[in-house]
């Protein structure tokens, strides 16, 4: 009762460009919501009814015209959220002229509603058993285990970088990763890495770190052997790998404990040390994109003087990590279901609670209760106890959030709670959004309350260096969120779409990111299912290019999702020679990486990070890619 139904023109929604710049001035939040901003801002004139007591309303007239049906719940209303299930595909006024239109709304679990946990929803919704097989699932894991609510069926090479922890019983007869030539100006990788002693190329190597699985105790470690400076009381540091994080999106990283130090109180914290790559390959020169990758060394590493190993006698030392490097402080929000921050009384780290589920990963607030450390139902749907208690759970999706039925920009702020790149609002400030009071956001939320509560009034996305130099497309991971926003997916006149109608968040569909069709297919309904109107992919490039390219030339994201941004290695993309291994191929080799790009365009030749830029620097773009079988970019560096 009290709800208002909006016809909002097809024509109100804005369509006004969203940069990177202008999200980080706060300049678009008058139009990044589609429907939500058109009410705001001009919805007084708008055609609209108020629902009855039975839910009823009544639009007289339809102006001509085309609408998006959009519904505010009545002020007071906690359990409905704005939006409905006629909200996102335009209608025509013929069509609604003298029709009935049922439109469904998303309940919202109640403020005093509890979590029960991935193992209790599939006890009736068995069905979607499958999101046991999303990469979402297997982020965090027990090395080489899965927990009965994880399967890695499609992830055959999930473990790949465990392969080399070595089965021995000394340290010293496992797989050395020699940490090199160190520089303190870059970020997180301030060591080269290689699998062989660089020491004869002119390498200083400073540390190794040997890879091992303890045949005593089939524990995996690592043992970090200080080589710049056998002084170093604290040679030979060695950790266990208590988790693991990822393998099944390019690479794999290891979450480690420090315990045993000499003066301190054992952590009870996981710190992340190393990054296995698997596409990375030791004869690329790129640094970045070899098969290990520094990850953090510099948290365990006291470098003192960096003009030279053991110039000063506090060079070169392994030292404790400070204890807000922990990942339950800086990571876990995004990745596990009902998190909550914590200080510990004896080691003073802000650590994490999570959900508890006897089926899950790992104990990871140490109250002997196994933790689910992944992303789950409950993540999207939200706590589901009075779900559960209304008539059983059964035949009704009250109390429990459904994504189908939320405006767009909030379906898509479900995912664009954590794929985004922004900085908290908490003290902490790190890359998972929190509130104030530590909290992360629930399910169901406005991009406006996200952006106004739970993250940093000056990082309202991610920073330009983020970015390739068009400022547009993103450089790094976990930012498809802020490149859709600047789509005309996001926002158009016709259908808004959200990130659910091409990834299927239970899984099950069989194809790679859980897409709903196969993207290799010819003229694959994951496109042509709303594009069918361009006639194909032949008849899309006659008139586009001038030439006719068929779907074995090019497939529809070949062109408009381009690999822009690095989660691991990449790839080699056009090659004007063939790679040495050499300095030299920093002017030979484009590089296409491993995650697409959300903006859906097709960036050119003479886009700012490509013409004229140094080949292995400049960004992926089709031409340095799938347009290079028949088209040669060498001039591209010229431009």
């Amino acid at each position: 009762m009290g709800a208002t139904v909006y016809l909002v023109p097809a024509s109100g929604v804005s369509t006004k460009q969203i940069t990177g710049a202008g999200v980080l001035a706060q300049a678009t939040l008058d139009f990044d919501e589609p429907l939500e901003d058109a009410v705001a801002n001009d919805g007084a004139g708008f055609t609209k009814a108020t629902t009855t007591s039975t839910g009823s309303y009544d639009i007289t007239t339809v102006p001509n015209g085309s609408y998006f049906l959009y519904v505010e719940p009545a002020a007071g209303d906690t359990e409905h959220f704005p939006g409905g299930s006629l909200c996102r595909t335009a209608a025509s006024d013929t069509a609604l002229r003298g029709s009935t239109q049922d439109i469904y709304l998303s309940s919202s679990p109640p403020s005093t509603a509890t979590y029960m946990g991935m193992t209790n929803c599939l006890t009736c919704h068995e069905d979607y058993d499958s999101e046991k097989m999303l990469a979402h699932r297997l982020g965090f894991r027990v090395p080489g285990v899965s927990s009965p609510l994880q399967d890695t069926l499609l992830h055959h090479d999930m473990d790949a970088g465990l392969e080399y922890f070595l089965e021995k019983a000394t340290y010293d007869l496992g797989t050395p990763v020699y940490m090199y030539d160190y520089d303190g100006g870059r970020g997180f990788d301030k060591f080269k890495t290689s699998l062989t002693d660089p020491t004869g190329d002119g390498g200083v190597v400073r540390a190794i770190l040997w890879l091992w699985k303890d045949s005593a105790t089939d524990e995996y470690k690592i043992t970090i052997d200080n080589v710049g400076n056998a002084a170093d009381p604290n040679d030979l540091s060695e950790h266990i790998v208590k988790l693991t994080y990822g393998g099944a999106v390019q690479k794999q990283r290891y979450m480690i404990d420090w315990t045993d130090w000499p003066g301190e109180v054992d952590r009870k914290g996981l710190y992340p040390l190393l990054q296995f790559q698997s596409q990375g390959s030791e004869s690329r020169y790129d640094r970045t994109r070899k098969v290990f990758r520094d990850y953090h060394l510099d948290f365990y590493w006291n470098a003192g003087v960096e003009t030279g190993a053991g110039t000063d006698p506090d060079d070169d030392l392994i030292k404790i990590p400070e204890i807000e490097r922990n990942i339950s402080r800086n990571c876990m929000g995004c990745h596990a279901t009902n998190y909550a921050q914590y200080t510990d009384g004896d080691t003073n780290e802000v650590l994490c609670t999570t959900l508890e589920d006897p089926n899950g990963e790992y104990d990871i607030d140490g109250n002997g209760f196994i933790n689910d450390l992944n992303t789950g139902c409950e993540s999207c749907h939200g706590p589901g106890s009075a779900h559960v208690a209304a008539n059983g759970g059964a035949g009704t999706a009250r109390y429990v959030l459904s994504p189908e039925y939320l405006s767009p920009s909030r379906a898509n702020q479900l995912c664009g709670r954590c794929h985004n790149r922004q900085e908290g609002a908490d003290a902490i400030g790190g890359d998972h959004p929190l509130n104030a009071a530590g909290e992360f956001p629930l399910p169901g939320i406005s991009r406006a309350e996200f952006l106004a509560d739970y993250v940093k009034p000056t990082v309202h996305g991610p920073k330009q260096s983020k970015y390739w130099a068009d400022f547009k497309h993103a450089k790094s991971h976990h930012q498809q969120y802020p490149d859709f926003v600047k789509s005309s997916h996001y926002r158009n006149d016709s259908r808004l779409v959200v990130c659910s109608d091409c990834h299927d968040m239970h899984g099950g569909t069989g194809f790679p990111r859980a897409l709903v069709a196969d993207p290799n297919a010819p003229d694959s309904e994951l496109c042509m299912g709303c594009h069918g109107e361009i006639g194909g992919t032949m008849a899309h490039t006659l008139a586009m290019v001038g030439a006719a390219h068929g779907p074995a030339v090019a497939r529809c994201v070949d062109c408009h999702m381009n690999k822009t941004a690095k989660t691991g290695s990449g790839h080699y993309g056009f090659l004007l020679s063939a790679p040495t291994g050499e300095a030299t191929d920093v002017t030979e080799t484009y590089f296409e990486n491993d995650v697409s790009s959300h903006v859906f365009d097709v960036p050119g030749k003479s886009n700012a990070g490509v013409a004229g830029v140094t080949p292995a620097s400049a960004m992926p773009i089709p031409y340095t890619q799938g347009c290079s079988n028949c088209h040669d970019p060498a001039d591209l560096q010229h431009n």
